[in-house]
Order: C-alpha cells, then sequence, then structure tokens
C-alpha cells in the first residue's frame, strides 16, 4: 500500500496539469486560505462544475483513482454536498465538498485533498467509502 500523501506534498506527484500543476494549485489554495468567514452558503453552478473538475485532476493524478474509482468518488461526492464547497450539515461538523469532519477551510482544493488523505487512509479506495455510505448513510 502507497503511503498517503500530505496535502503539500502531492503536487510533486504531477509536473503539470490543464493549466496549472497540482503544486501550483495547492500552493494558491494555501495563499488563500484565509481565517475570514464567508457570508455565502451556496457555491455556484459554475463553481461546482470547477470543483469536480479538481477533484477528478486530484484523483487521476494524484492518487491514480480513476475509471471506476473516479466513478464512486462522484456519487460520493454529489450524494454528500453536489461538489458545493459551502455544504454545511447542520447535525454535525461535517462541512465542504467531502462532508468532513471538523473542515473549516473554503478552498476547494483543500476540502478536496482532506476528503482523498481520509478516504485513503480509512477505506483505502474510493468504492470502499461508497460502499460504506451506501450501507450507513455516511462515510
Amino acid at each position: 500500500m502507497r503511503k498517503s500523501l500530505g496535502i503539500l506534498s502531492i503536487g510533486i506527484v504531477v509536473a503539470s496539469m490543464t493549466s496549472l500543476s497540482i503544486s501550483d494549485r495547492v500552493k494558491d489554495a494555501v495563499v488563500k486560505e484565509t481565517p475570514v468567514i464567508s457570508k455565502r452558503t451556496k457555491a455556484t453552478y459554475e463553481e461546482k462544475k470547477e470543483n469536480k473538475r479538481i477533484a477528478k485532476d486530484f484523483a487521476w493524478a494524484g492518487y491514480g483513482w480513476k475509471d471506476k474509482q473516479w466513478d464512486c468518488i462522484l456519487k460520493l461526492f454529489t450524494a454528500e454536498s453536489r461538489f458545493d464547497h459551502f455544504a454545511d450539515n447542520p447535525k454535525s461538523t461535517a462541512f465542504g465538498i467531502g462532508q468532513v469532519l471538523g473542515e473549516k477551510s473554503y478552498v476547494p482544493e483543500i476540502q478536496i485533498l482532506r476528503a482523498y488523505n481520509y478516504i485513503e487512509h480509512r477505506y483505502i479506495t474510493p468504492c470502499k467509502a461508497w460502499g460504506h455510505h451506501l450501507k450507513k448513510g455516511y462515510y
């Protein structure tokens, strides 16, 4: 089993992607990360579409989760948040695209990487996480 990649180290895995490398995206996301409380409560259609693209890029290039595993991520994140980085669960501390407990970041890249690290650590693959979600209603 491959060791889990940290949020900043995932950029080393890939030299370049569409317009920015993962490393550049994560560095940019870390720079964007501020403790400012957002007044928005819902992502736009365009933002959700972009979040889905980022999630796919990270899954395919950073984790090697393609085809079936990507389909499971798509189902999981759609069920959890519909790829909305403002999604908030009022019954728990779950927040963001992956509905990670205790998540405080409003930055999609950080949310996605934290969710992927959790999935890899707890379930090993996205399809195992999705299977758990189908049985229990959460992952």
